[in-house]
């Protein structure tokens, strides 16, 4: 998505109060929708996605299969699916496992405050990148991703997502939606 695409901006309940382009999020900080996919494999593995380097938000660090903005106007799951295919030319089913109020996270400039929805995926497709948006991928052990956790190469928003994911599956891959209630924003400061 570019920073001149225009996204919905909601309040604390996650209700469109307006829009703006993404730019304007980035340099104000302003509450919007995201999606985060995380891919698992049949063998237990997850698919993780290298940033790319000329990216301005947290280039060259690793995240989940796949993360992007909604769209104004979009929808959370149709959001995911999209994401997939132009990141990754992957087209799995898409389940719901949380909606994540993220705190405010600054990066090179730039502010994000994101509504996150996290989706789990299935899929041993090999995946096609997108080479304007990704490095590469790479498939990872649990105990792989564990150690990602906790060290400086995952975003900080991966690892909040990653958290997430373990406590809606209990730490296995799944397509059952998490009932956990979602999370409110945290205070501003970061």
């Amino acid at each position: 998505m570019g920073k001149d695409e225009v996204v919905d901006l909601v309040d604390g309940r996650d209700r469109k109060v307006g829009e703006a382009t993404l730019e304007k999020c980035l340099s104000e900080g302003l509450l919007h929708r995201a999606v985060a996919v995380l891919v698992a494999r049949s063998d237990g593995r997850f698919l993780i996605q290298v940033r790319s380097r000329k990216d301005h938000w947290q280039p060259g660090r690793w995240t989940l299969s796949c993360t992007g903005h909604v769209r104004a106007g979009e929808g959370y799951a149709h959001a995911a699916r999209r994401e997939l295919a132009e990141e990754l030319g992957l087209s799995p089913a898409v389940t719901q496992l949380a909606k994540v109020f993220l705190p405010k996270i600054r990066s090179r400039g730039s502010v994000e405050w994101e509504v996150v929805s996290l989706y789990s995926a299935m899929s041993d497709e090999s995946p096609r990148v997108d080479p304007v948006e990704l490095e590469g991928v790479r498939v990872v052990t649990r105990a792989e991703l564990d150690a990602l956790m906790g060290g400086r190469r995952l975003t900080p928003d991966a690892k909040m997502m990653i958290a997430e994911y373990w406590r809606a599956n209990r730490g296995r891959p799944s397509s059952r939606p998490s009932r956990r209630a979602p999370r409110r924003p945290a205070p501003a400061s970061r």
